[in-house]
């Protein structure tokens, strides 16, 4: 919810509840400013859903909006300067001083968003932990426009992953032109809800990697396949011999007895040699 304030407050702020809230110097308008050059009827502000636009009445001196002049339909945003004649009006968003010090005092992100439409535009976003776009006012990117559903879609950052996740939105969520239920996110991205747009910015070399924590039915593993050995032969198997007589065994492993016919041969002969010399040596005689 925003509020509409003096610079030099001179008054008390102004929340900006009402459908329309008409500036002006006449007493019945809600903010009341007795200025010269201020007409009765001066400016108003109506507020559609969470949007509010600024429409300047036909004043003779005009309104401004961050120094330029507005006519109607002048769509705020919070940090908005309104001037009215000499006196200057600023639009603040107490929420959005609470996420400022909450931003400065969180570690810096390496991925973030900047808004290239819409209410936010030209804002770069970091990008910490899970953060809901939306346009209720607990969301954490809050987003005032008619486009946007309440709760509309999740942005997360873990072990350096991006993801965005639809959460049923009305108008849906695209990345790059195409309707996503999710969708990891890379540098360079364009996030769409309807005619609002975000670029993503993050660090080099970031891509679409899959986290850690996937659940194993659904990742795929690759291993190198082993090298190919030359098989080993087989051993041969031992030969069973039967079983055979301790005695056969014995004589077909025992060498053969050596034989004594040669030697009573030999002395057979050497006897007749003898014999027959000594005949030879009688019939010489």
């Amino acid at each position: 919810m925003l509020k509409l304030q003096f610079k030099d407050q001179r008054q008390p702020p102004v929340w900006l509840v009402e459908s329309v809230t008409t500036i002006g110097s006449d007493p019945k308008n809600h903010i009341v400013i007795k200025e010269e050059g201020v007409e009765p009827q001066h400016a108003e502000i109506r507020k559609d859903g969470d949007a509010l636009y600024l429409t300047d009445l036909g004043s003779f001196r005009g309104t401004s909006v961050n120094g330029s002049k507005i006519k109607a339909n002048f769509q705020l945003r919070s940090g908005d300067a309104i001037q009215v004649a000499s006196v200057e009006l600023m639009i603040l968003d107490p929420q959005q001083g609470a996420t400022d010090k909450k931003e400065a005092l969180s570690p810096r992100s390496e991925w973030t968003i900047m808004a290239l439409s819409g209410p936010l535009k030209g804002k770069s976003i970091p990008i910490h932990g899970s953060m809901v776009f939306g346009r209720s006012s607990s969301c954490d990117i809050q987003i005032s426009d008619a486009h946007m559903s309440r709760r509309h879609a999740e942005i997360n950052l873990k072990q350096g992953v991006l993801r965005l996740v639809d959460l049923q939105s009305s108008n849906g969520t695209c990345v790059n032109g195409k309707t996503i239920g999710e969708q990891v996110l890379k540098p360079g991205d364009k996030i769409s809800f309807d005619h609002l747009t975000f670029l993503v910015a993050g660090p080099l070399g970031a891509g679409a990697a899959v986290p850690e924590e996937e659940d194993d039915d659904e990742a795929t593993v690759f291993r190198a396949a082993p090298i190919p050995r030359a098989p080993t032969p087989p051993k041969p198997a031992a030969t069973s011999l039967p079983k055979t007589n301790a005695k056969v065994e014995q004589a077909v492993s025992a060498p053969p007895p050596k034989s004594n016919v040669g030697m009573i041969i030999g002395g057979i002969v050497l006897v007749l040699a003898i014999a027959g010399g000594g005949v030879f040596m009688l019939l010489q005689g």
